[in-house]
């Protein structure tokens, strides 16, 4: 029996020996060793044993996987169940509240069914105020770290008040004799704007914020050489709030014309309408479309409830949540300033990200919310792998990182985390050792 334990032993040892040289043969030939930082943890999801690791406790910036696990800290707080509900109150003097709920997904649309409901349910004649209850989180646009790229109109600034994606259409239309450009705003919210642009031979030009961070003005400056449609972020979210706020109340033939102001709900109001949208589908603009806003939103609503909604929210509290959660995996410099993992100032290692994984994939449904190939980020990648690799795909400048699991040809769990770092070499590059090395894994082990 010892003799057959021996030879057991022996032989799982070549086996991964073997498989350890390969990988680090894929990595010499690479030159991340010369030229940048790679780490990789992997570790078999059942028995825990760890399969293959490099630069495993080293500290580097873990990009978008990062939001793997700050969502997985909110799932965990918030619950598989759990709606973004945005709701209509009431109070004995027929004073009507709106409750913010962090809703990623709320449109004009809902804000229209929202007073649809209310017309059926309360004497619209009799309404005396209409109040926002903004407080579930506090006014903190951009997270610590955040670079001047990293900013409007690149990212959206955080906060409760969203409709639409907080974000509008604008046109780019060359006159008949490209003689002048016309930027066309066809949004109820409209920016102000100075147009410099001019026709010419190159399409390059700049959105600009000459007159300060406060002031709602964008000016455009530079050259086009063809048509376009842009997708900007506004400047102002609580004012777009505001704006299709009204619109859906002036649609409903609600007579109501006072100013709409903030303030919280009281104790003795009941509940007359609301309109929802679940966790499950909030997750997607953050596991499938990297959306850092709605990241960063959730994050905040999920600290919300962690604190027992006693006060608005803030991000440390939403931090304070993301290190009790992981506590057990949590060592020595780790370190979560946002949940986008867009600041440079996140530490992590890949056998944090990895352990932390394993975790939620044990206490949580969040492997069926993640994409496999050919899935959000994962879109043309690891073909051979869809329907069973789960993952969540990072980039920064000169950085790609993935973290996931799924199952070998031999039918073992995997759970791995892989960043490169510093490194000059193309992203394709970086996303190919990736699929190469997910692919002897998955051949090998």
């Amino acid at each position: 029996m010892k003799k057959v334990l021996l030879s057991l032993f022996l032989f799982l040892s070549l086996t991964l020996t073997g498989f350890s040289n390969e990988i680090d043969k894929l990595i010499k030939q690479n030159d991340f060793d010369l030229k940048s930082i790679v780490a990789i943890y992997v570790e078999n999801q059942k028995d825990r044993n760890v399969v293959y690791k490099k630069n495993s406790k080293k500290l580097l910036n873990p990009a978008s996987t990062l939001k793997t696990l700050t969502f997985g800290a909110s799932y965990i707080v918030l619950g598989d169940d759990y709606d973004f509900e945005t709701v209509l109150y009431k109070d004995k003097q027929n004073n009507i509240y709106i409750k913010l709920s962090g809703d990623t997904l709320l449109t004009s649309s809902d804000l229209k069914e929202l007073f649809s409901k209310l017309k059926k349910k309360v004497n619209v004649e009799k309404i005396q105020n209409i109040y926002i209850d903004d407080s579930i989180f506090d006014n903190d646009p951009y997270p610590n770290g955040w670079m001047k790229d990293d900013m409007w109109p690149n990212q959206k600034p955080i906060t409760a008040y969203i409709v639409d994606n907080n974000t509008v259409k604008l046109n780019i239309r060359r006159s008949s004799l490209a003689t002048k450009v016309d930027i066309i705003q066809s949004d109820d919210y409209k920016f102000p704007i100075v147009n410099e642009l001019k026709p010419g031979e190159v399409h390059d030009y700049d959105i600009l914020r000459k007159y300060g961070e406060k002031s709602p003005i964008i000016s455009f400056a530079g050259s086009i050489n063809k048509d376009e449609t842009l997708v900007l972020p506004v400047l102002f979210p609580q004012l777009n709030f505001n704006i299709k706020l009204k619109n859906a109340i002036v649609k409903n033939d609600i007579p109501y014309f006072k100013k709409i102001e903030v303030k919280k709900i009281p104790n003795d109001v009941s509940k007359i309408a609301s309109v929802k949208h679940s966790i499950e589908d909030v997750s997607k603009s953050i596991l499938f479309d990297s959306d850092n806003f709605a990241s960063e939103v959730v994050f905040r609503v999920a600290a919300a409830k962690y604190i027992n909604y006693k006060r608005s929210a803030t991000l440390k509290d939403s931090i304070n949540m993301f290190y009790d959660i992981y506590k057990d995996e949590i060592t020595e410099g780790i370190k979560v300033v946002d949940a986008s993992g867009v600041s440079h100032y996140d530490l992590v290692s890949a056998e944090f990200l990895t352990n932390c994984l394993v975790m939620l994939f044990e206490k949580t449904n969040i492997e069926k919310l993640l994409p496999t190939a050919n899935q959000g980020t994962l879109k043309d990648r690891l073909g051979f792998l869809e329907g069973n690799i789960k993952a969540k795909t990072g980039t920064h400048s000169q950085l790609s990182a993935l973290l996931g699991g799924f199952k070998t040809r031999k039918g073992k769990n995997i759970v791995f985390a892989i960043i490169i770092q510093n490194s000059p070499k193309r992203k394709a590059i970086l996303k190919n050792f990736e699929n190469t090395l997910v692919g002897t894994i998955y051949k090998n082990y």
